[in-house]
């Protein structure tokens, strides 16, 4: 059976035996809102994955369990909490349609954002391989963030998001970087377009993207974590 076609039997039968299984991963909780899964000390890459508007860290808590246990335990995977701001946990301030229909983004709140990737790489890296990853605006801030002169990140994952402050990165590449961008054609948060834009965007910068789409809404199917599980394990 081909790795792909694994992948989706396997997760088919995780789904099921995660709500028993308690022995996953090593995972803790501490005073700045970060949950880690997996062990630092036998794994040789780090993911950082970051949630979207409005959600939190423990909302995927068990997808990332169970994308660890598809990979053997092989990842240390950091899962930070945004900040709040009016109410709602958001990376950044949401862009701004304008009265004419144009949009404002806050590239300064963008870049308060990667501030905060900043420190969380700096506290839990040493020289493992970092990927950094999200959902929603959390793909938006991973795909941004790639872009810094400083990151130390190798690869990227954009699970239904969108490159944002794109003006400001058009003198950037990073041709060296692997990427893994999926969108459904159904999403009706961050539409189709909007990713077909951001993958023209990236794909004049960085030689080596992997694209999955389907017809799905703003969520991450069966079929996407796969594939993406897939991607990884070529990286490691």
């Amino acid at each position: 059976m081909s790795s792909k076609k694994m992948g989706h039997y396997c997760i088919h039968m995780l789904h099921y035996k995660l709500k028993n299984y308690c022995l996953l991963a090593m995972k803790q909780l501490n005073n700045e809102n970060v949950i880690t899964i997996g062990d630092k000390s036998t794994s040789s890459v780090i993911l950082f994955w970051f949630h979207g508007y409005g959600a939190n860290n423990w909302s995927f808590e068990p997808s990332m369990k169970m994308l660890n246990l598809l990979l053997d335990d092989s990842l240390f995977i950091v899962i930070p909490n945004a900040p709040e701001r009016d109410g709602k946990r958001s990376w950044y301030p949401l862009p701004i349609v304008e009265n004419d229909k144009s949009i404002t983004e806050d590239y300064a709140g963008l870049v308060g954002a990667h501030k905060i990737v900043d420190s969380l790489i700096e506290e839990y890296c040493d020289d493992e391989k970092i990927i950094i990853g999200g959902f929603s605006q959390g793909a938006a801030l991973s795909l941004s963030y790639q872009f810094e002169e400083r990151t130390k990140v190798t690869a990227c994952i954009a699970l239904s998001g969108y490159m944002p402050n794109v003006e400001r990165y058009s003198e950037k590449k990073v041709e060296a970087n692997k990427i893994f961008i999926a969108h459904g054609k159904s999403d009706n948060v961050i539409s189709f377009e909007t990713y077909e834009k951001t993958v023209y965007f990236l794909e004049s910068r960085c030689n080596h993207i992997c694209k999955y789409e389907g017809d799905f809404g703003h969520t991450i199917t069966k079929e996407v974590t796969a594939e993406m599980t897939d991607w990884i394990s070529k990286l490691i």
